[in-house]
């Protein structure tokens, strides 16, 4: 494992652990009042359940917006808690928190992993890697060649049709995601189920039935599955094509890619098109140096130069952007804002009144909204923003001020996260376990929730959607960044025939 402790000081809007350190993101302003972080680690399991559910219904920032009911969620997963709790088993303890968690829709609501847990349920791989198709088919994406799904006969691109007995897009209802991240929109969790549909205890086994072309007859696979390394997973899309290793360090996990250089990169890839990462909204120290350079100033000076170059489009690559402080997001957004204008107001919540409020951006604000300021030097060329679900929080905000510019475009084959409620609230459990959640609020001019998912739609959409066919699965398990490549045959092109 990299050593972690380079990633110096972060603030802003994510929640996360750097091993044994905690960096909290508060989304500019934290909630007001007593301390945001409860200990609940030393109680029984079923009081610490309890005073968690009591924060969580209090507090959770969209319960109307979403429909959260809390009461349901308590009657089902409490009798769970207590009946670990009598039986002193923490694994079911632990199933019965992540299951809890994943009722909520919501990105920013996360609980810590138990690695060894987890590997119980999802270390063992068959092989083979699935993609759900636009045309709703699942196929086989990628199959190892020294798999037991190769011996077996599966190959790419075969068509799966029964997994277990079961049709498979029943199989795919079925399949949890717990061990991951909650997914905010219907949209991610198809995926996600997708993803997981090849992962399996070790030693479990798995009846298939596939076929290569349509009209050929069923064939059948019996796999068993092995410690594969999770290998399924990262040949499935973001993690064949996006490099999400700063998040890997935020999560303390093993991660075999090499740490970015700063938070803000950026190359020209023609003389005529220029290409900027943004990781994350916030500074960090990436490499030890000892310092933390801002991220700002290494965004703005990126601007200028591929500016000063005469470049006529820019790439803005914001997959897997971890978020952070919105009032860097909103500064950012100033390289291509040539005029004043809104970003949000900050609906915050006050625990001790229980109630929450639109607060000054920021101290000495002379109002309670966030605006983008023009900066020194605005972009004025063709901009296409990249984005995907992993795409969360603050980097949200930037993707929706790029896709609401004349000359921008978000481009890819999902939207953002649709998770962009104010973090900041933790509460600690036994077993080491941490929860976080959201408690305020952004909000649009007309003071309502944005971008926060409900009934399964929010984000930011690609104004460009790349279809899912089975060619651009097999580019992507090949590791093929596809959207960078459209991006790029787009801005060759004259805009009049886009």
């Amino acid at each position: 494992m990299r050593n972690v402790d380079t990633f110096a000081k972060i603030r802003g809007r994510s929640c996360a652990y750097l091993l044994a350190v905690l960096f909290l993101f508060t989304g500019g302003a934290p909630a007001r009042g007593e301390a945001l972080a409860s200990d609940f680690s030393s109680l029984a399991w079923t009081d610490a359940f309890a005073q968690l559910h009591g924060r969580l219904s209090k507090e959770y920032a969209f319960t109307d917006w979403k429909g959260i009911d809390w009461q349901a969620l308590g009657d089902t997963y409490g009798p769970r808690v207590e009946a670990a709790q009598a039986a002193g088993d923490f694994e079911a303890f632990y199933l019965a928190l992540r299951s809890y968690i994943h009722e909520i829709p919501d990105g920013r609501v996360r609980i810590s992993n138990v690695a060894e847990i987890d590997d119980r349920y999802i270390g063992g791989g068959f092989g083979f890697a699935a993609a759900l198709l636009d045309d709703h088919r699942v196929v086989a994406a990628w199959v190892g060649e020294a798999s037991p799904a190769w011996e077996a006969g599966l190959r790419a691109g075969d068509e799966l049709l029964t997994i277990n007995g079961a049709p498979v897009q029943s199989a795919l209802e079925a399949v949890s995601t717990i061990f991951d991240g909650n997914s905010a929109t219907l949209e991610d969790l198809r995926n996600k189920r997708a993803q997981y549909l090849a992962r399996a205890p070790v030693g479990a086994p798995i009846a298939l039935t596939y076929r290569r072309s349509a009209g050929d007859p069923p064939a059948f696979a019996a796999l068993t599955a092995y410690d594969d390394g999770k290998l399924s997973l990262k040949k499935t899309y973001p993690a064949a094509v996006v490099s999400d290793t700063i998040r890997d360090l935020i999560l303390g996990l093993d991660t075999p890619g090499p740490i970015p250089e700063a938070m803000v990169e950026w190359k020209l890839l023609s003389a005529d098109i220029g290409y900027i990462r943004i990781w994350g909204e916030v500074d960090a120290d990436l490499q030890g140096a000892g310092t933390c350079p801002s991220t700002l100033s290494l965004l703005r000076q990126a601007v200028q130069s591929i500016g000063d170059r005469g470049c006529s489009g820019l790439i803005l690559d914001l997959r897997n952007n971890i978020g952070g402080e919105d009032a860097m997001a909103a500064a950012m957004l100033g390289s291509f804002y040539a005029e004043k204008t809104f970003y949000e107001y900050q609906n915050v919540y006050d625990p001790p009144t229980g109630v929450r409020a639109i607060q000054a951006a920021g101290a000495g604000a002379e109002s309670p909204a966030l605006w983008i300021e023009p900066a020194e030097a605005v972009y004025a060329g063709r901009v296409i923003a990249l984005i995907n679900p992993k795409c969360v929080s603050s980097g949200e905000g930037v993707a929706m001020g790029i896709r609401n510019l004349p000359n921008g475009e978000t481009l890819g084959f999902f939207g953002t996260h649709g998770s962009f409620g104010l973090c900041g609230p933790e509460a600690a459990l036994p077993g080491g376990l941490v929860v976080h959640w959201p408690s305020g609020q952004s909000l649009d001019a007309n003071e309502r929730i944005q971008l926060d998912s409900r009934d399964g739609v929010g984000g930011v959409e690609p104004t460009i959607r790349i279809p899912m066919t089975l060619e651009n699965a097999f580019r992507i398990a090949e590791g093929e960044d596809v959207e960078l490549e459209e991006a790029i045959r787009l801005l060759n092109r004259p805009a009049a025939v886009q």
